[in-house]
């Protein structure tokens, strides 16, 4: 955080949303999205992605993703599994774009409600495709990769939809 403001503001970028501000997905698989999107999560939306190009010069002192949202849906394969990005609500006048995004960023990744049910699906998953579970654990076909927060932004999603939960309780009442 320390190195990387200064960078975002001398390439005027400092105002920019971080992807994960626009994201919502069902309670309880925060971890999952986070371990499936790493550095992306935090990823900034530019309108052109060549413009990153000029980066190269003087890159950015930490991990940092740009993405541009597409033009149209790219086509979904369906599979048997559950899909990860059918957990996320999408909002706002771009979300169909957000989505088709999400849907490149994710292809290829499942759901499965726990440990034990990732390890029985294993035999249906293709090259490249893995079952996540809550807890953000990754199951492929031939490995399993146990998730651990590996910064001070792990849990940002669960945080950020508790702070909203909150705001909706507190108008409630």
């Amino acid at each position: 955080e320390g190195k990387l403001r200064p960078w975002l503001a001398r390439h005027e970028l400092a105002s920019l949303s971080a992807l994960w501000t626009r994201l919502h997905i069902e309670p309880g698989w925060e971890s999952a999205l986070e371990a499936a999107l790493r550095e992306r999560l935090n990823a900034l939306a530019v309108g052109r992605i060549e413009t990153v190009r000029a980066f190269a010069a003087d890159p950015p002192p930490a991990r940092l993703a740009f993405y541009t949202l597409p033009l149209a849906a790219t086509e979904e394969r369906h599979r048997a599994l559950p899909r990860l990005v059918e957990l996320l609500r999408l909002d706002g006048a771009d979300g169909a774009a957000l989505k088709a995004l999400l849907v490149d960023w994710l292809e290829g990744v499942y759901t499965a409600p726990d440990l034990d049910a990732a390890l029985a699906a294993r035999e249906r998953l293709g090259s490249g495709e893995v079952v996540m579970t809550p807890a953000g654990h990754a199951v492929s076909a031939h490995a399993v990769a146990f998730y651990a927060p590996d910064s001070e932004q792990a849990g940002l999603l669960a945080r950020a939809q508790e702070i909203q939960n909150l705001d909706r309780q507190q108008r409630a009442q």
